[in-house]
């Protein structure tokens, strides 16, 4: 009988983020890039474009409108950690002005015990969106 093992970093997890907008001048189909870092720096997630890869509310569906709340789904190899920092960037001047975020919730579901959630509290304006708008901190 072969032995069969298994290495971490190849099982696939469910990822789902929340964004909940508050006052801003939406909707958007900006080109918003996002990255989540894990504790430990291993398996950073990297999307250049959330709503055309992880979008999960429909075709047609208007994202980013003031007061709601916005889900983005994908499936991706694991993070050995939870989640540490957001950061949050469209093309520069893309989402001036007035772009406001109350906060983002990042979460895993996978196989085992690999499940992990996240809620990085921005509260805030996001005037800042080059190079990155960003909350969190890893140690």
């Amino acid at each position: 009988m072969a032995k069969i093992i298994t290495c971490f970093a190849t099982l696939q997890c469910d990822y789902e983020m929340i964004v909940n907008t508050g006052i801003t001048r939406g909707p958007s189909d900006s080109k918003l890039g996002v990255i989540v870092e894990a504790i430990g720096g291993e398996g950073t997630i990297n999307t250049t474009n959330l709503i055309r890869k992880w979008g999960a509310m429909g075709q047609g569906y208007k994202y980013f409108l003031p007061y709601s709340s916005d889900r983005f789904r994908t499936r991706l190899p694991c993070m050995k950690d939870n989640f540490c920092w957001i950061g949050i960037k469209g093309k520069k001047g893309e989402l001036n002005p007035h772009w406001y975020s109350e906060n983002i919730t990042v979460s895993t579901k996978g196989p085992g015990v690999i499940n992990r959630m996240k809620t990085f509290q921005f509260l805030e304006e996001i005037d800042t969106v080059y190079p990155y708008a960003s909350h969190g901190e890893c140690p």
